[in-house]
């Protein structure tokens, strides 16, 4: 598998306002998009953070699977890096997830917690 570095963190968390403020304001992350129930900075070596509000499809699903900040590796191929795992023996967890520039999917480590795998689509 080639793991290529740690490109985004994940946050589901219930105080929403205060940590957006304290990512925008105290840590001066630059936003890279903002939405009623989400909002995604970046610092700038690139390295992007995500928080999510109750209500947004991704909060429910990280509140349902994971304890804490899901880390994603990015990877070379997100489908092969599937099978790779599978054939490990680890636990995927939900469906493949896709947007314009991504796809990823959400994998159950050893220690118990939930990270993603992602890969960039390629035109």
């Amino acid at each position: 598998m080639d793991v290529r570095n740690v490109r985004w963190i994940g946050v589901h968390t219930r105080h929403y306002d205060h940590m957006v403020e304290f990512l925008r304001d105290v840590m001066q992350l630059r936003t890279n998009f903002e939405e009623p129930t989400t909002v995604e900075f970046s610092t700038s070596e690139g390295d992007e953070i995500q928080i999510m509000a109750p209500g947004d499809p991704y909060f429910d699903f990280f509140a349902e699977h994971a304890t804490g900040p899901v880390p994603l590796f990015e990877v070379g191929d997100v489908h092969a890096a599937r099978s790779e795992l599978e054939q490990a023996g680890i636990e995927i967890v939900g469906p493949l997830g896709r947007d314009s520039r991504w796809e990823w999917i959400h994998f159950r480590a050893p220690d118990g917690h939930l990270y993603e795998l992602a890969s960039r689509i390629r035109a």
